[in-house]
């Protein structure tokens, strides 16, 4: 019998090899929970800073805001803070 069979005859040996596991799975999980995030966070950035350049190129050409309003379903108090920023 080998070194390895004979520690996974172990019971304790076994179980912290287990425990070990599900650690390291546990962590795993953790960091792909966390880069999904990540992820729909810089997606949902991203789409805010395009909505921002729409707007700001809309106006630079001429759009009144109310026009602007209604294409990007904001209201004119947002348009406006858009513009001011």
């Amino acid at each position: 019998m080998n070194k390895w069979e004979r520690m996974s005859q172990d019971s304790s040996f076994r179980q912290a090899y287990e425990a070990r596991e599900k650690v390291l799975m546990d962590e795993a999980a953790k960091f792909a929970y966390a880069e999904q995030k990540g992820i729909e966070k810089g997606i949902e950035k991203g789409i805010e800073q395009g909505k921002i350049q729409l707007i700001r190129g809309m106006h630079k050409n001429g759009m009144p805001i109310e026009d602007i309003a209604k294409f990007t379903s904001l209201n004119i108090e947002e348009i406006r803070n858009i513009l001011q920023a």
